[in-house]
């Protein structure tokens, strides 16, 4: 999720009866541990194509979350009254685990979870990086329990945090298993099934199937009656140049971050560009697609450009 919603959440728990009872310690240790996984943005921001490995890397494993949390709670025990590290750890791992690491996890974009013994990067797909449904009712909620130093709007903003994942989680699993339906009907036979969720729509879902040959997506409306259509696409051109470019630091790295990669050749002037993107950031929301690795091939067979966007 994007800083915005986890610095909220953070301090949202504060609010709703941690922080008068613990003070400004709660609230640095709820909201701060919220945020504080983030910090992978000093090393990552920059790195090109080495930012799909450095950010949601260690700080936002279970290993690398512990160890931010202990070092949370020592930094924060000092600021007030409360000295056992039982309380100031519990708040610290509640910000970070449930705060950030859990609110990343529920996301197409995944966390590399299990660094550093695997580079697993689970996703759950329940919600859109950024989610106004969320973030809005959690902000009422924060400001009226400050304006009005009242626990319920800070615990009327919990219950829809707990509702509202919730009915995304749910509404994922049916979804899944309507696409995986859809798919048996159409004759495929899928690796995968996945039903993921669209920007701003909580009501809709792209469904994608993985099969041998290629995909096949449509867009799921939950709430509609209308049959999930799906069309086929096919993974890209298997020639000698893509299984070499394929070969390329550059192009391994983005093939490990990709679920559903997709590659296109074309021809321009004497040169040849392959270029490779990630069915997940389909939605255009700012005219072209994010997350896409452009390869281009000299006549002689040289790389002279690698361009990650």
């Amino acid at each position: 999720m994007d800083p915005v919603i986890h610095g909220l959440t953070g301090a949202l728990l504060a609010e709703a009866g941690l922080r008068q009872r613990y003070g400004r310690q709660a609230t640095a240790a709820l909201a701060g541990g919220a945020l504080l996984p983030d910090i992978d943005v000093l090393w990552s921001t920059g790195q090109g194509i080495l930012a799909l490995e450095a950010h949601r890397g260690i700080t936002h494993s279970l290993v690398g979350g512990l160890g931010l949390a202990l070092l949370l709670a020592a930094v924060i025990r000092p600021l007030g009254s409360e000295k056992r590290w039982g309380p100031l750890v519990g708040m610290t791992v509640l910000g970070l685990g449930f705060g950030h690491l859990f609110l990343d996890l529920i996301t197409s974009f995944g966390i590399q979870l299990f660094l550093p013994f695997s580079r697993a990067r689970p996703a759950w797909d329940w919600l859109f990086i950024v989610d106004p449904w969320l973030t809005a009712p959690i902000l009422l909620g924060f400001v009226l329990a400050r304006w009005r130093r009242a626990l319920l709007p800070a615990r009327l903003g919990c219950l829809w945090l707990a509702a509202y994942l919730a009915f995304m989680g749910a509404s994922h699993a049916l979804a899944v298993s309507a696409v995986r339906a859809e798919a048996a009907a159409a004759g495929l036979e899928p690796r995968a099934v996945a039903a993921l969720p669209r920007p701003l729509r909580p009501w809709e879902r792209l469904g994608l199937v993985v099969t041998d040959d290629g995909y096949a997506r449509g867009t799921l409306r939950l709430l509609a009656r209308e049959p999930l259509r799906l069309e086929r696409l096919p993974r890209g051109p298997e020639t000698d140049l893509v299984r070499r470019v394929e070969g390329l630091p550059p192009v391994r790295t983005y093939l490990w971050f990709a679920r559903f990669p997709v590659v296109s050749l074309r021809e321009d002037g004497d040169r040849r560009v392959v270029e490779f993107r990630d069915l997940r950031f389909s939605d255009r929301l700012r005219g072209r697609d994010p997350f896409v690795l452009r390869v281009v091939v000299d006549a002689s067979g040289g790389v002279r450009e690698v361009r990650f966007r």
